[in-house]
């Protein structure tokens, strides 16, 4: 906020000027209640929303795949599901032609590498379960193999993530043969086989929660 003082016709006129910009930390709203350190189904995943500085974004959801992450501390949903890999590594750069990979670890194991992959981003779907009623944002991106650089890549046909977003950052993310499929496991009845399917991941350095 800048304030501007004008000498006009013998009156001192001070004026409130906004900067054009919000300014404080950013925001992490839930849509639902949340209990600590446990995700309950409606509220894995994407029944939030984020606000962060703009100027900050990347211009492209889909190229802040990138570092490492690990499944959320403490988070039971994403630690118990035998699904999710127990780390990730993503590579992704934003000049012309190049590949995002992804290297995929052992769920029990993250030292144990499975796969290394190479994706192309081809486009991003809503989630149908969140999309639009509950979150307009819950925006999923869609990537499909190009390339296997080691490992059985045969599992990471597709790969879909809500990709890293959020302070502190995280992402979602699920993998197989058919995006349809994928996506349709967002309105999975819930039970106790970690459906619906809401991996939760952490900056790897983080030893806290993170969603």
């Amino acid at each position: 906020m800048k304030v501007v003082t004008i000498l006009l016709s013998g009156m001192i006129l001070t004026l409130f000027i906004s900067c054009g910009h919000e300014h404080g930390p950013n925001t992490h709203t839930h849509g639902s209640s949340e209990k600590e350190n446990t995700h309950h189904a409606e509220n894995r995943g994407d029944g939030h929303r984020h606000e962060q500085n703009k100027e900050m974004d990347l211009p492209f959801s889909y190229l802040s795949m990138d570092g490492e992450f690990h499944l959320n501390p403490g988070d039971s949903i994403s630690q118990n599901d035998p699904r999710n890999p127990g780390r990730i590594k993503l590579v992704t750069s934003q000049d012309a032609g190049t590949i995002t990979k992804m290297t995929f670890y052992d769920h029990d194991d993250i030292n144990k590498k499975l796969a290394e992959c190479g994706y192309e981003f081809i486009g991003s779907r809503p989630d149908p379960h969140y999309y639009p009623d509950r979150s307009k944002t819950s925006i999923w991106d869609i990537f499909k193999k190009v390339k296997a650089f080691s490992g059985d890549c045969e599992n990471y046909e597709y790969v879909i993530s809500r990709s890293p977003h959020g302070d502190p950052v995280h992402m979602h993310l699920r993998y197989g043969n058919d995006v349809n499929e994928l996506l349709a496991m967002s309105n999975d009845e819930e039970d106790g086989d970690f459906n619906p399917w809401w991996a939760t991941y952490c900056d790897i350095n983080r030893t806290t929660s993170c969603d």
